[in-house]
């Protein structure tokens, strides 16, 4: 099986690309961005193979050309522009068009080309001002009320792709992701909001002090965790919902996040302003995640930092350039 990966370079593409060469699918990185040296590296350590095609999202010729060439059979749609409200207002267009017609071209493509299956990833920001209306945000209860352009484009997008699964009966599903951090989180120029592990682990290795407006609480999920989610959502061979939450269920904050790095840099420190934090948004259920995909977490606190640092250890400081 030869896997698509739109997004293959960014944060969670790289994530994605070692699970699946891992379980030893090939998989097509398409991209804008080069793969960083160190990404190649761990690629070529797994029995699948990769290949580094780049082309802008937004050319259909393109997909068409990297589908036939690798004989592409399923796709997992991870292109994306993730703004800050200072790109927002400055290129509203660009990311509208890349977070949806982006998502239309990937469709397109998958249905001239009888593509069996696409996993389509949105956001947990979908919901956005429906979150302090649940504890927690279900796929089935919660109605989205997306505010950022991100958010809007994305909900858009998905609803988009069940659209075609309807019309043209194409095989795809929708993963919203949660709060994501881990390893491959870097500046690539395409992701202006990253994450609140990222920013103080940098801190912390730099020797610089952190101020936190409050304690970040969060059902945070490490990137590996998303990357096996998905994987697992594309070699299923049903799944009885159009959309599944992808996320830990674990709930933690920054602060806690903070204690364990002091832990490993003692010399490190921190300040909340408000403690404790109000909740940025409510947490998601995953039970149709793990009661109809068979998938359990296994990254909490202890084992995602472990992991992480693991990471920090053996790779060089290129994440931390900005």
């Amino acid at each position: 099986m030869t896997v698509l990966l739109t997004g293959g370079t960014g944060f969670i593409g790289i994530n994605i690309a070692e699970e699946l060469t891992k379980a030893g699918y090939d998989v097509v990185l398409l991209d804008m961005n080069e793969l960083p040296g160190e990404a190649k590296e761990s690629l070529d350590k797994h029995e699948g193979d990769y290949y580094y095609f780049k082309s802008n999202i937004l050319d259909g010729d393109k997909l068409d050309e990297v589908i036939k060439k690798f004989n592409v059979s399923k796709v997992i749609h991870a292109a994306v522009i993730t703004p800050g409200e200072k790109r927002e207002k400055e290129q509203s267009k660009l990311i509208a068009q890349v977070n949806y017609m982006g998502t239309v071209e990937v469709l397109e493509a998958a249905k001239r080309n009888k593509i069996k299956k696409i996993v389509h990833l949105s956001s947990a920001s979908v919901y956005g001002d429906a979150s302090p209306e649940a504890d927690w945000l279900s796929e089935a209860k919660t109605f989205p009320k997306p505010k950022e352009l991100y958010a809007i484009t994305k909900f858009a997008a998905e609803c988009t792709a069940l659209r075609y699964k309807e019309l043209f009966d194409l095989d795809v599903v929708v993963g919203r992701i949660g709060g994501v951090f881990g390893p491959w989180e870097r500046y690539t120029g395409f992701r202006d909001t990253l994450s609140g592990p990222f920013f103080t682990t940098r801190a912390a290795i730099l020797g610089e002090e952190v101020v936190l407006p409050n304690a970040g609480v969060k059902d945070w999920v490490y990137s590996r965790e998303i990357a096996k989610s998905i994987v697992a959502l594309l070699v299923a061979k049903e799944h009885a919902y159009n959309i599944y939450h992808l996320s830990s269920g674990y709930i933690w904050t920054i602060k806690d996040w903070c204690e364990k790095l002091k832990e490993v840099f003692p010399d490190f420190n921190y300040k909340v302003l408000t403690d404790p934090g109000e909740i940025e948004r409510s947490p998601l259920l995953i039970e149709r995640l793990k009661n109809d995909i068979g998938y359990k977490p296994e990254f909490n606190l202890k084992k995602s930092f472990e992991d992480y640092m693991n990471w920090v250890k053996n790779t060089s400081n290129f994440w931390m350039n900005d």
